[in-house]
C-alpha cells in the first residue's frame, strides 16, 4: 500500500476502509489506477463503504476483494486484514476456497445468486484457524453489457447465534439432568383434552401405567381422601385466568399398587392464551416424606438444609476439627456411602471411605490447600454395597479469631456419571448395532456419494450379499438388469436434491432365489445441520406381490362360481346397480342376454320400474343391511311368458377395506309352483271352512304332549270363555262333573299308541256365563308325527240338543248332517295329510330333478359324441365346440350324481347297526388300488373302533374323504393319508350329547391344504376352492361329509395350511340311542 494525496468523493464516509481504500495502489492490481474504475465499480464500493452492513465485493476475473469497516471485525486481529483489501480471492481464502468458490462462479457464469444460512466456513483470523459461522448472499454486479464483472457479498457472521443455541440444547439437557438429579416428579396437563403426563419418577409414585396419556382422574384417585378435594380445589383455581396460574401445595399420596404413603409438594403453574382460557399446566412434585419425619433434625440443621437445596445433587458438610465429628447432608451420606439415611460419619468413617490407592492424592491436596485455604480433589470411594465411585471434594477452613482453624466446610459431588459417558457412548454404538440387526427389515446407512457405510444384519442374511458387497458398491449387481439402472438414477437424483428415495425392483439373491423388493430412504443430518447421507431400509414384498396375483386368480374364481351357481346369482356394483356378473339362470328370468353386463340394472331390466326391487337395492346399499325375502311376486316375461312369479331371494351387501358398501349379491331361487301349489291348499281349506261353518259345526284340537285344547269360535261360545286354549283340567269345567271321567277315558283311548285314534263321544256342556247346558255330539281322529307317535286330535263338534229333543222326528236329517259331518272330517284329514306331505315333497325335489336329469344328460353325451364320429374330418374349431359339449355333460353327470347322493341322504332312514370302521376303511382302500398305485400314496390306518352307524354312509364317508386326499395331493410329494382314532370319554365333547362316549376320528393328510379362512365353506354345497380346469369334481363331496355325519348325530371340522396339508376331525357316537 501506499498514500494517495487524491481523495476521491465517492470515497468519503467510508471510515477506516475508506481511507485503506482511497490509499491502496490500486495500479498494481488488475483493477487499475481508482481514476480508470468503471461506474459501476465506483457506485458498488462506494455503497459498500457508506453500508453500515457488512459487506464484501470481489471484481473481475481475478475477483480482487473489497470489503467496509462493519465487515473488518469478522477477519479478527492478527489475521486477514488488511492484507485482504485488494488481495486476490483464491490467496486470501485458500483454506475454503473450495466451498466458496463454485457459488462464486454461479454468480458470475448464470448471474443466479446464492444464499446461504449459518453455514460453517472456517477461517484464519486471531493468528489461528476458527470455526466462523456465516448467513450471506451472493449476488452479481453487472456492466453495461448486461456480464457480471462483480460478486457483492452481503453477510453477517452468525457465530455467537449458532453457539447460543448450542448453548441452550446443553441448557435443556442439563435440566433435564437436573431434574433426574434432584430425584423430582414432573407432570403435565392439557386442560382442552383433560390429558395428564408424567415422567416414570412420577407415574411409579402413583402407580400409574407407563403409558403415554392418561386422564387426570387416575392421577387424582392416588392422592389419599383427606387430601384428593383439597387438590383438585387448587387445580380448579390455578387454572383460574385472575389465580395468576401459580400452583404450591403439600399432599400425600398412596401408591395403589404397594400402598406406600409419600408426602410430596407440587410448584407449578397454569399458561394462559389471549382468551385467558388456559391451555397447559406443568408442576413438578419432590419427596418430601423424610423431611416431614425428620422436621426437628431438618431445623437444627436449617442453614445445611438452604444450602443443599440451592446446589441439589451436591452433598454439604462441615466437620468440627476438635472433634472429628461431621455435620452433613443426605446427599453427603448418599455420595459418601450410597445411603442417603447413613447416621454418624465422622472423619474417620470419611477417610476410610475414600479408595485406599486416592489417600496420597488426599493428602496432597491437603498440603496445597494450606496455602490458598482452598482444598479440592477427587477420589474414588467404596460405598457400603462395595461399588465403586468417583466423588469431587471442595471446601476451606474456618478460623478462630487467633487465627486457628476450628472447623472445615465443603461440599462433595458425585462425578461417576460423567467417568462414565466415554464408556456410554461405545456402549451406545454396541446398543445402536444390536437393535438394528434385531430388526426384521433390512436397514442401511450411506454417505453423501451414495456409498454404504452400515449394512444389519437382517438385510446381510436376507439377501446372502457379504458385508464387503453392499460396501463396496458389488451389491448392484445382485439387481435384475433391467431394474438396475432406474434404481441407480433415482438414488443420485434424490442424493442431489436431498430428497426422499423410494423404488422397488427385482433382486437375484446370492442363493439363486428371485424376489421383489422395496427400498426406501431419507437423508440425514450432522448435528451441526450439514448433510450426512442416506438412511433407508430394504424390504421383501414378495408376498404382496404374488397377493396381488392370487387376487386377481381369485377374482375369477369368484365369477366362476356365480357362472356356475346352481340358483339365479348375480352382482351389482355400485349405486347405479351396475351388472357386473350374472350367471345364465338370472338372466333367463329376465329374459336377456349376455349383453346388458355393464349396464344399470333399471335399463337392463326395465320391466323392474315400478316394482319394489329398486327401491330395496337402494336401501341395502345405504344401510348395509342384508335384506332377504321368500315368495316375493315380480312381473316378469319368463320364456317369452309374462306374468307374476314368485322368487325366494337374497340381497346381500358386499364392503370394502372401509367397511362400506361397494357391491350387492342377489341370489335368487323360483319357487313359482311351491307358491301356486300353497294357494290351491289354501283355497282348499278355505272350502273347508266353508263347509264347516254351512254345518254350524264347531272345531277342536287337543295337543297330546302339553294337554292344551285349542277350540273354534263357536264352541268357545257354546262354553262361555274368551281364550281359545285351555288346559284338560280348565276345559273341564264346562262339563258336568258326572262326565268328566267318561269325556277323559275317552280322549286318552284314542290318543294311546296302538289304538283306533278315533274319538267320538256325545256329551253336556255348561255354559260358564249363562249356565245353558247343550248336547253335542263330538268326533276327533288322532295325527301322528313324523315317527309315528300321536301328535295331536283334530275334530269337530255339533250341537245335537234340539236334535236329541225331537230325536225321532229328526233321526233322518241327523244321519245326513253325520254324513257330511264324516265328509267334512275326511276333507279336513286330507288337507292336513297334504300339508304335511308338502314338506316331503320339497325335500324330494332335488332327488327328482336330479333323477330326471340323468337321462337328458346321458342322451347329450352320447349324441355328441355320436355326431363327433359321424362328422369325420372336422375344423378344429367345431371339435373345439364338441368337446366342450361333452365335457359340460360329463360335468353335469357328476353333478347329478352327487345331487342325487345328498337328497338321498337327506330321505333316508336307514337303521343303525355295529360297524367295524377298521373293515370300512380297509374295503375303501380296496377300491382305490389303482389311484394308490399310480401315485405311490402311503396310507396308514390304526385302532379304528366299533360303532353303531349306517354302513353304507361309513364306506361314502371314507371313500369321500381319501378321494380328496389322493386328487388334492402336491406335485412331487408322495401322498401320505394318516387314519387314527381316539376314545372320548362321557363329558368331554361340549357340543354334543354330555351322556355319551365318543370317538375322535383324524383324517390327515400331506396335500397342497388350504387357507384356514375356508374352513366353514368348503363344507358348503358346490363350493370349490380351485378351479374345474385344476382338479375334477362337483364341490358336493365335502357337503355329503357333513350330511353323513349329522345323520349320525356326530360333528366335522377341518384344520388345514398351504402347501402343508389338511386335517379332519370327525367326532362319532359310540352307540346311538
Amino acid at each position: 500500500m501506499k498514500n494517495n494525496s487524491t481523495s476521491y468523493p465517492f470515497l468519503r464516509g467510508g471510515g477506516e476502509m475508506g481511507e485503506l481504500t482511497n490509499n491502496y495502489n490500486w495500479a498494481s492490481t488488475p483493477v487499475g489506477a481508482i481514476d480508470q474504475w468503471p461506474q459501476n465499480l465506483r457506485n458498488t464500493v462506494s455503497m459498500i463503504l457508506s453500508s453500515k452492513f457488512p459487506m464484501f465485493l470481489w471484481w473481475g476475473e481475478d475477483l480482487i476483494q473489497f470489503y467496509n469497516d462493519a465487515y473488518r471485525p469478522s477477519l479478527g486481529n492478527n489475521g486477514k486484514h488488511p492484507l485482504a483489501l485488494g488481495q486476490k480471492g483464491v490467496d486470501c481464502w485458500q483454506e475454503i476456497w473450495d466451498t466458496i468458490y463454485p457459488l462464486i462462479q454461479k454468480v458470475r457464469l448464470k448471474n443466479k445468486s446464492a444464499w446461504s444460512e449459518d453455514l460453517l466456513l472456517p477461517i484464519y483470523r486471531n493468528g489461528a484457524i476458527e470455526d466462523v459461522y456465516w448467513t450471506f448472499s451472493f449476488s452479481g454486479i453487472t456492466g453495461d453489457d448486461d456480464n457480471v464483472e462483480g460478486v457483492l457479498v452481503v453477510c453477517t457472521e452468525t457465530t455467537e447465534k449458532v453457539k447460543n443455541l448450542a448453548r441452550i440444547e446443553d441448557a435443556k439437557n442439563e435440566l433435564e439432568f437436573a431434574i433426574e438429579a434432584a430425584e423430582l416428579g414432573v407432570w403435565d396437563y392439557n386442560p382442552a383434552t383433560n390429558k395428564f403426563t408424567g415422567n416414570a419418577r412420577l407415574k411409579n409414585w402413583f402407580g400409574l401405567s407407563a403409558d403415554g396419556e392418561i386422564l387426570l382422574s387416575n392421577a387424582v384417585d392416588s392422592i389419599i381422601e383427606e387430601d384428593r378435594q383439597r387438590v383438585s380445589d387448587a387445580i380448579l383455581e390455578s387454572l383460574n385466568y385472575e389465580s395468576g396460574g401459580h400452583y404450591d401445595i403439600e399432599y400425600t399420596i398412596k401408591n395403589p399398587v404397594t400402598n406406600e404413603l409419600r408426602t410430596v409438594r407440587a410448584k407449578g403453574r397454569a399458561w394462559f392464551g389471549t382468551d385467558t382460557i388456559a391451555y397447559r399446566f406443568n408442576s413438578t412434585l419432590q419427596d418430601i416424606t423424610d423431611r416431614k419425619k425428620a422436621q426437628k433434625e431438618i431445623a437444627k440443621a436449617n442453614h445445611l438444609t438452604n444450602l443443599s437445596v440451592k446446589s441439589a445433587g451436591i452433598g454439604v458438610f462441615n466437620i468440627d476439627l476438635a472433634t472429628g465429628s461431621i455435620e452433613y447432608t443426605p446427599s453427603f451420606a448418599l455420595i459418601l456411602t450410597g445411603d442417603s439415611t447413613r447416621k454418624e460419619i465422622n472423619r474417620q468413617a470419611f477417610i476410610k471411605h475414600i479408595h485406599p490407592d486416592d489417600l496420597e492424592e488426599r493428602a496432597i491436596a491437603l498440603k496445597e490447600g494450606v496455602k490458598t485455604n482452598e482444598f479440592y480433589y477427587s477420589p474414588r470411594v467404596i460405598w457400603d454395597d462395595g461399588t465403586i465411585h468417583r466423588m469431587v471434594v471442595m471446601g476451606s477452613n474456618t478460623f478462630d479469631a487467633s487465627g486457628k482453624p476450628v472447623s472445615f466446610s465443603g461440599t462433595v459431588r458425585d462425578i461417576t456419571v460423567f467417568e462414565n459417558q466415554k464408556t456410554a457412548l461405545a456402549e451406545a454404538d454396541i446398543k445402536f448395532r444390536n437393535v438394528t440387526n434385531s430388526s426384521p427389515t433390512g436397514l442401511w446407512l450411506s454417505d453423501t456419494e451414495g456409498r454404504i457405510t452400515y449394512i444389519n444384519k437382517t438385510l446381510i442374511e436376507w439377501s446372502g450379499i457379504s458385508h464387503d458387497g453392499y460396501t463396496d458398491g458389488e451389491w448392484i449387481n445382485y439387481i435384475f438388469e433391467e431394474d438396475r439402472e432406474l434404481c441407480a438414477a433415482l438414488f443420485q437424483i434424490a442424493i442431489a436434491d436431498h430428497s426422499h428415495y423410494e423404488v422397488i425392483f427385482r433382486l437375484n439373491k446370492a442363493n439363486g432365489k428371485t424376489s421383489w423388493c422395496r427400498a426406501a430412504g431419507d437423508p440425514y443430518y450432522n448435528n451441526d445441520g450439514s448433510f450426512a447421507g442416506y438412511a433407508g431400509y430394504c424390504m421383501d414384498i414378495n408376498e404382496i406381490i404374488e397377493g396381488r396375483k392370487a387376487l386377481m386368480e381369485s377374482e375369477e374364481r369368484f365369477r366362476s362360481m356365480v357362472e356356475e351357481a346352481p340358483v339365479a346369482t348375480c352382482l351389482f356394483m355400485g349405486r347405479e346397480l351396475r351388472l357386473e356378473i350374472a350367471n345364465e339362470i338370472m338372466l333367463s328370468y329376465w329374459n336377456v342376454d349376455n349383453s346388458v353386463i355393464g349396464l344399470p340394472l333399471a335399463k337392463a331390466v326395465p320391466e323392474l320400474k315400478g316394482q319394489p326391487f329398486l327401491d330395496i337395492l337402494d336401501n341395502v346399499f345405504t344401510t348395509g343391511v342384508t335384506y332377504h325375502a321368500s315368495a316375493a311376486p315380480a312381473l316378469l316375461n319368463i320364456g317369452g311368458i309374462p306374468g307374476t312369479y314368485y322368487f325366494d331371494f337374497t340381497y346381500k351387501p358386499l364392503f370394502n377395506a372401509k367397511g362400506e358398501v361397494y357391491a350387492i349379491m342377489d341370489m335368487a331361487i323360483d319357487v313359482t309352483e311351491q307358491v301356486r301349489a300353497r294357494q290351491k291348499i289354501e283355497n282348499t281349506q278355505t272350502a273347508l271352512t266353508g263347509a264347516i261353518e254351512l254345518a254350524e259345526l264347531a272345531t277342536w284340537s287337543l295337543d297330546i304332549k302339553k294337554n292344551i285344547f285349542n277350540y273354534s269360535t263357536r264352541y268357545m261360545n257354546w262354553m262361555g270363555i274368551t281364550e281359545n286354549l285351555q288346559t284338560v283340567n280348565s276345559a273341564f269345567v264346562s262339563l258336568p262333573e258326572e262326565f268328566t271321567e267318561e269325556v277323559d277315558t275317552a280322549l286318552k283311548t284314542a290318543s294311546r299308541k296302538g289304538s283306533s285314534g278315533i274319538y267320538e263321544n256325545i256329551h253336556p256342556v255348561i255354559n260358564r256365563i249363562t249356565g245353558e247346558i247343550r248336547i253335542i255330539h263330538s268326533q276327533a281322529q288322532v295325527v301322528m308325527d313324523a315317527t309315528g307317535n300321536p301328535e295331536f286330535l283334530s275334530g269337530s263338534a255339533q250341537d245335537i240338543t234340539k236334535e236329541r229333543k225331537l230325536q225321532q222326528e229328526l233321526e233322518f236329517q241327523v244321519e245326513q248332517r253325520t254324513e257330511q259331518l264324516q265328509q267334512a272330517n275326511s276333507e279336513l284329514a286330507e288337507a292336513i295329510k297334504a300339508l304335511q306331505q308338502n314338506n316331503q315333497e320339497l325335500r324330494q325335489f332335488a332327488y327328482i330333478a336330479s333323477h330326471d336329469l340323468q337321462e337328458p344328460t346321458r342322451k347329450i353325451s352320447i349324441f355328441s359324441k355320436m355326431l363327433k364320429e359321424s362328422l369325420g374330418s372336422i375344423d378344429d374349431r367345431s371339435r373345439t365346440y364338441l368337446n366342450k359339449i361333452n365335457n359340460s355333460a360329463d360335468r353335469m353327470g357328476n353333478l347329478i350324481q352327487d345331487v342325487l347322493a345328498y337328497s338321498q341322504l337327506s330321505k333316508e332312514a336307514d337303521f343303525f347297526v355295529s360297524v367295524d370302521l377298521d373293515k370300512i376303511a380297509k374295503e375303501t382302500i380296496t377300491d382305490f388300488e389303482l389311484s394308490i398305485e399310480q401315485t405311490g400314496a402311503v396310507i396308514v390306518c390304526k385302532d379304528l373302533p366299533v360303532i353303531d352307524a349306517i354302513p353304507r354312509q361309513m364306506s361314502q364317508l371314507f371313500s369321500n374323504l381319501i378321494s380328496n386326499s389322493l386328487k388334492y395331493k402336491r406335485i412331487n410329494v408322495t401322498p401320505k393319508i394318516t387314519i387314527t382314532a381316539t376314545l372320548l370319554p362321557k363329558g368331554t365333547v361340549s357340543k354334543l350329547d354330555k351322556e355319551k362316549d365318543y370317538y375322535r376320528i383324524e383324517f390327515m393328510d400331506n396335500g397342497i391344504g388350504f387357507h384356514q379362512d375356508y374352513a366353514e365353506k368348503i363344507f358348503d354345497i358346490f363350493q370349490r376352492l380351485h378351479g374345474k380346469s385344476e382338479y375334477s369334481g362337483t364341490g358336493i363331496g365335502l357337503s355329503i361329509c357333513k350330511k353323513i355325519i349329522q345323520n349320525h348325530h356326530g360333528n366335522i371340522e377341518v384344520r388345514a395350511s398351504e402347501d402343508i396339508g389338511a386335517l379332519f376331525v370327525i367326532i362319532l357316537p359310540a352307540a346311538q340311542n
